[in-house]
């Protein structure tokens, strides 16, 4: 009878060896996706709000004989804005925190500053002088200046 016992035992510590196996492969999956998960939608992001403030750039350059495009710069500051909304939404692995808080950073100075910009358009009309003093091409500078190191986060 000690030698069931025994036995029972092992076979015990076997089964919860390889859960606890299991829930940590499952952890480490789960991590891999999150990270992907992350660089995917931040990368998404980076490269919608770079498109949005190379098109503004052009279009601060065509405002100046055709006062019709402010339409065209609300319809891409509405665009660097639920650009930026949707990335709050995203939630950084461990890995990628300090790349997360730059961008979060970044963000929220982008967000403050478009709800600026778009107020002086409003009061003033688009110019090129108001556009080059929002500070936004400078931000999505910075922005993009991220590109690079969270790509580095897919391979770790």
């Amino acid at each position: 009878m000690p030698r069931r016992r025994g036995k029972h035992k092992l076979v015990m510590t076997a089964v919860v060896a390889s859960s606890v196996l299991m829930m940590s492969a499952c952890s480490i999956v789960e991590q891999a996706n999150q990270s992907l998960n992350y660089v995917s939608g931040a990368t998404d992001y980076i490269e919608q709000v770079s498109t949005a403030g190379t098109d503004m750039q052009q279009l601060a350059a065509d405002a100046i004989n055709n006062p019709d495009v402010t339409e065209q710069i609300q319809a891409k500051i509405d665009l660097i804005q639920m650009e930026a909304a949707e990335f709050a939404q995203l939630n950084a692995p461990a890995i990628g925190q300090n790349i997360h808080e730059n961008l979060v950073s970044y963000n929220n100075q982008l967000t403050e500053v478009v709800d600026q910009f778009e107020t002086t358009i409003a009061e003033q009309g688009f110019t090129a002088e108001n556009w080059q003093n929002t500070g936004i091409p400078e931000l999505i500078n910075n922005i993009n200046s991220l590109k690079e190191p969270l790509s580095g986060l897919q391979s770790e």
